[in-house]
């Protein structure tokens, strides 16, 4: 006849729940955002982001100008608000008067009253 052989998981389990998990902060968790390959791969090499990913460069000049590099298009544009695709994200700009003074195919230049920088 064969002998029924015990688990002894549910033993084991409850006797190492304090030891075993002992490390883990299971409560209080901070997702880090995602890096893309060539993000990771620029960060690694110790090379800024904008050659090998084409991370977008937004440079502000006070509260009145914002040019912006390595852009794709411009989704949205009136008044109050500028949202552009980058490679990476999606840029909303937020103000009063705002204008498109030139853009190219890789930069634009934006002014009026800028009170804030999106990053979606």
């Amino acid at each position: 006849m064969s002998k029924k052989l015990k688990s002894n998981h549910k033993k084991f389990k409850k006797e190492a729940k304090d030891t075993l998990y002992k490390g883990f902060d299971t409560k209080n968790k901070k997702v880090k955002p995602k890096l893309s390959y060539l993000e990771e791969l620029s960060n690694h090499l110790n090379l800024p982001t904008d050659i090998l990913a084409g991370a977008p460069i937004v440079t502000a000049t006070g509260r009145s100008e914002i040019c912006l590099e390595n852009y794709k298009s411009i989704i949205e544009y009136n008044e109050s608000m500028v949202k552009v695709q980058s490679k990476t994200c999606k840029i909303c700009i937020e103000g009063q008067e705002l204008n498109i003074p030139y853009f190219t195919e890789d930069e634009m230049k934006i002014t009026g009253f800028i009170k804030a920088i999106y990053y979606q």
